[in-house]
């Protein structure tokens, strides 16, 4: 079969898939934020959270959910991951979002702690924090069909002593909030929710409880998980729901299944077909010698190779060399970089997501970044060029630490390495992994 063939046909598997994704339930979009290693000491550190994010993000994918996973997150981080999930949930058939934490109410206004937050008054929280109606106004812009805010935040004020109100327990009741939303609280407004002793706490142990249910609405997982959490602790907690009856009856969890392997194979493929790194291309013909574009990879693989060896080519092993018509010297400086992998199916198990934060830094458009002890394992290195326009090519080479973490059958100190593209203004950047699984890069300039 001709390569043009083959590439028409590719064309129009995903053309069919596009056509019957658009046309089966519509898009599912939810954001999950889990923060429990907090820097400063006027905020405990909390043990359950980002197990309670990472179980909630599982099971949400199981559901159909496209997720955005996040934990231990900055001020700038929360703010980036609502950014993201804002520009994603426009006219979606659901948003969810849902947080686990430190939550601190301030005159009747709720605001979710970042790691980093140093509360040190009153007056401090709403500069520190991220006020929950930054997160409905987005839902409301994006005008979702149904609106569904989680919140496992409603622990004790750890600084009550520095606070003149008096408010000291919970978070205050909702106000207003965009039609179609329903806003759960682990607990009743004004009182305190337990981190719980176990994995998760008390509130997330009762979803994810009711998520393995017969009745998968929002009012049958909603109505099991407060059971579980009133069981669970003495029935000092209950939780606390906000919203329209009509649609807690009318959404439904579903139940998606998990891709196979051909699904899995035409993710991969399209997210490499336009490429111009041979080193993706290989990756494809590694993942799968036999693959269902196996001659479309080998042409363009030839070609690729074929176009390295010119003269005039440059070494795609490597950054080029930024050219004088092509540099800039606008995004030179020190860059705060966030790094997010997220789960990855893997033979039938579960590569675990992971976050890192560590600084890079920008000379003449040269982008050069580590984490890590180089040589040992757990060590990562960025090395990459950003362009005059603001496009980047990014290299990431490493050495695997916790092979829980690694796609494949793997030992610690395998070295690994995979390519980014991204895009960058002055003040900001963003890149994303071409290859085998989603990870993304955030980029803050100092």
């Amino acid at each position: 079969m001709s390569s043009r063939v083959l590439r028409v046909l590719a064309m129009a598997l995903v053309c069919v898939a596009l056509y019957t994704a658009a046309n089966a339930s519509g898009q599912r979009i939810a954001l999950v934020i889990g923060n429990g290693n907090y820097q400063h000491p006027d905020l405990p550190k909390l043990a359950n959270p980002t197990n309670d994010a990472e179980d909630m993000a599982r099971a949400l994918r199981g559901f159909g959910f496209e997720v955005i996973e996040r934990k231990n997150q900055t001020l700038e981080g929360m703010n980036q991951a609502i950014a993201e999930f804002g520009s994603k949930i426009g006219g979606s058939e659901v948003a969810l979002f849902y947080y686990a934490g430190h939550g601190i109410q301030v005159k009747n206004q709720n605001y979710l702690i970042p790691v980093n937050a140093r509360i040190e008054s009153e007056a401090s929280v709403p500069y520190q924090g991220v006020n929950l109606n930054q997160v409905l106004d987005e839902m409301d812009n994006g005008k979702s069909g149904a609106n569904i805010v989680m919140l496992d935040a409603c622990r004790n004020n750890p600084i009550t002593g520095k606070f003149r109100s008096g408010q000291s327990r919970g978070l205050a009741s909702p106000g207003s909030a965009p039609k179609g939303t329903v806003i759960v609280y682990a607990t009743d407004p004004g009182n305190v929710a337990s981190d719980g002793t176990g994995r998760n706490g008390l509130f997330t142990a009762g979803l994810l409880t009711a998520f393995k249910g017969k009745d998968l609405t929002l009012d049958g997982v909603l109505t099991a998980a407060s059971a579980e959490v009133e069981k669970a602790s003495g029935q000092t907690q209950t939780p606390y729901v906000n919203g329209p009856k009509t649609l807690q009856k009318s959404f439904h969890f579903h139940v998606t299944v998990e891709p196979g392997r051909g699904e899995i194979e035409k993710t991969f493929w399209t997210s490499i077909e336009r490429s111009n790194d041979a080193a993706d291309f290989e990756a494809y013909l590694q993942k799968y010698p036999a693959g269902s574009y196996k001659a479309l990879a080998e042409n363009r693989l030839k070609k690729l190779k074929a176009d390295q060896q010119a003269p005039s080519a440059p070494s795609l092993t490597a950054p080029p060399a930024v050219s004088s018509a092509g540099s800039s010297t606008a995004f030179d400086g020190r860059w705060a970089v966030t790094l997010v992998c997220e789960d990855a199916a893997d033979s039938g198990k579960v590569a675990k997501g992971y976050t890192l934060n560590f600084f890079s830094d920008v000379k003449e458009g040269r982008l050069t970044g580590q984490d890590g002890k180089i040589g040992q394992p757990g060590y990562l290195s960025l090395v990459g060029i950003i362009k005059a326009d603001g496009s980047a090519e990014i290299k990431v080479n490493g050495l695997i630490g916790n092979p829980k973490l690694a796609v494949g059958k793997a030992i610690s100190g395998t070295p690994y390495s995979y390519h980014m593209r991204g895009i960058f203004t002055p003040t900001s950047g963003k890149a994303t992994r071409i290859e085998l699984r989603p990870c993304e890069a955030t980029f803050t300039k100092n």
